[in-house]
């Protein structure tokens, strides 16, 4: 067998045999001499006056089951699903134990808010059809959202993960004679043939895999708990909490692929997906981003302390094949050549170099992982990051998930946030709590810098988060932070960093509403060239506004803007005005 040269510290790794599991960790390493950069706020928290009242529920206040359900928390969608241009935002709701023993597991309301503008919001959950499933019947225990259009009319769907089902909600015109009647949604999910198969979803990703132009999905599967699977667990020797996921096997994922005809095909086995097993397949976060620049889309997937997967897309039109590469591409494991506990994801060009880099939150004591690409033709390999970037001086104190690249300050440079939250009831790491400070990092010229005191009063608090999304809520070029908190307020975090900055927002709509996953945009200005990813997935759990920002400092102009179409056609612009957003269609 033909190997491909392998990273000495993967290797390593390989060699000794490395179980993939929670090992017990030294304590975290944290930098005494970390310095936070200092400056103006660059969010502000508006939750209390946007009109978004919710709460995502685990159910640990139903039962004191200490259930590993409990620990994955809910994401976010953000999603224009009336197509007026604001965008709208939607909260999986979690869920909760009932029956005579507790044992019958039960999903709280889902909760869709639209936006009205100018940070305010109004809740249409009833009004638009989404405060039950089809038949009336009410909600599962729900956990995450993916957004993508997949029947091509123009208007985004909406899919809803969590156990032990997935539902498939169309976006459609309440009347289908009079477009000003508005929308509603529709549970497609038996017509779809998407509603048998599942068992534990939690992350999902729309993306166009095999060219068709049809978007298909990938859906990640967590462990095989169930209440008849359900061991006691202690971290202290003596205080019962959340089992880990070595205690469980992996469920394999699921690939199904869009027939353009309204329905999907399960081809997981055929498309090449790892099997599930103790070892392997332990999913929580999903990505797809073209690494390589063939315009079809890899998937890149965040495992619960076992191997992340890097499927390379080897697709043609008709035919899905995603091959396994996560090891000899570098990205499955740490600089160290261990797994990690890795739950959230997002591709950037942090350095400008026009190649996607791979980001990775990872558990207490491990750091998080940035992967830069360093593929050349018919090669895919990245190289671990994390230390020369300055990300290592953040320390190994928190447990990350929803996660972005965003330009905060609007100077140019992709920054990173992190939501955070402990997975357990009870941290045993010495000045590790459950309820975690949020994490945002400045890019300065390739080298970030831990400015979590610009988050403004949110950043200041500890929260138990988990998703995380991101996207224009004003639509006045300042990226806003909606963050689902376990039990708790969600976070709304309105941009207001780089008001001296200028700005330019790019829309892509590909032909006939084609899926765009796969494309990218290239912005010449101010001397620097950005590049930014058409992505399916991302985050944790959740889904982001799908529009390219680009901030631009003091320049008033842009030299050139080119659009890669992922069918591998281009065009430039050179005539387009910042401050604004641009919708630009394919072919037009």
């Amino acid at each position: 067998m033909k190997l491909r040269w392998i990273a000495p510290s993967v290797l390593l790794g390989l060699l000794l045999g490395i179980v993939a599991c929670r090992k017990p960790a030294p304590p975290p390493i944290v930098s005494s001499k970390l310095e936070e950069e200092a400056g103006e706020d660059l969010f502000e928290d508006i939750a209390a006056s946007s009109g978004i009242k919710f709460s995502y529920r685990n159910g640990e206040d139903s039962a004191n089951h200490l259930a590993i359900l409990e620990s994955l928390g809910g994401g976010v969608a953000l999603i224009d699903y009336d197509g007026d241009g604001l965008l709208d935002v939607f909260f999986p709701g979690g869920g909760y134990f009932t029956g005579p023993d507790k044992k019958t597991i039960t999903g709280s309301p889902c909760k869709l808010f639209r936006n009205l503008g100018k940070g305010k919001f109004e809740d249409v959950t009833v009004k638009v059809g989404l405060d039950k499933l089809a038949g009336g019947k009410p909600w599962f225990y729900t956990h995450g959202a993916a957004v993508g259009d997949y029947n091509r009319d123009g208007f985004s769907d909406l899919l809803v993960t969590g156990w032990g089902r997935i539902a498939l909600f169309r976006n459609d015109p309440v009347d289908p004679k009079d477009p000003t009647k508005g929308r509603k949604f529709t549970d497609v999910s038996a017509e779809a043939k998407l509603d048998k198969g599942i068992e534990w979803a939690s992350s999902a990703a729309w993306g166009d895999l095999d060219g068709d132009g049809y978007p298909d999905l990938y859906v990640c599967q967590y462990v095989n708990w169930s209440f008849q699977n359900h061991p006691p667990c202690v971290y202290d020797g003596k205080t019962p909490d959340v089992c880990p996921p070595k205690n469980f096997s992996g469920l394999r994922h699921k690939v199904f692929r869009n027939l353009a005809d309204g329905t999907f095909a399960d081809v997981t086995v055929a498309a090449g997906i790892v099997p599930g097993g103790p070892d392997t397949s332990k999913g929580l976060g999903v990505l797809m981003i073209d690494t390589d620049g063939d315009g079809k889309p890899e998937v890149y997937v965040a495992n619960d302390t076992v191997d992340k997967f890097f499927y390379v897309n080897q697709s043609k039109p008709g035919k899905i094949l995603l091959v396994e590469k996560g090891t000899t591409s570098g990205v499955a494991r740490d600089e160290k050549g261990s797994p990690n506990g890795s739950m959230g994801l997002d591709s950037g060009d942090p350095d400008h170099k026009g190649k996607p880099w791979l980001w990775v939150t990872n558990y207490e004591n491990e750091l998080h992982a940035l992967y830069r690409n360093e593929g050349k033709k018919d090669m895919q390999f990245f190289s671990f990051q994390t230390s020369e970037a300055g990300i290592a001086m953040l320390g190994q104190r928190y447990v990350g998930w929803g996660t972005a690249f965003l330009d905060a300050d609007r100077d140019g440079w992709e920054d990173l946030f992190v939501a955070n939250g402990h997975a357990i009831r009870h941290p045993t790491s010495k000045g590790v709590t459950r309820k975690q400070r949020p994490v945002l990092m400045l890019n300065r010229a390739g080298k970030f810098r831990v400015a979590t005191k610009r988050l403004g009063t949110y950043g200041q608090a500890e929260h138990l988060s988990r998703g995380a999304a991101f996207g224009d809520l004003y639509n006045d070029g300042h990226i806003d932070i909606v963050v689902n908190n376990t039990n708790a307020q969600a976070g709304v975090l309105h941009g207001i960093g780089g008001k001296d900055h200028h700005w330019i927002g790019v829309q892509l709509v590909g032909k006939g509403h084609a899926c765009i996953v796969g494309s990218r945009v290239v912005v010449e200005a101010n001397d620097m060239t950005q590049t930014r990813f058409s992505k399916g997935g991302g985050s944790y759990m959740s889904s982001n506004d799908r529009r390219h920002h680009f901030g631009l400092g003091k320049a008033t102009k842009i030299d050139k803007l080119t659009v890669h179409w992922a069918d591998g056609t281009q065009k430039e612009f050179t005539d387009l005005a910042v401050d604004k957003y641009h919708r630009l269609e394919q072919g037009k």
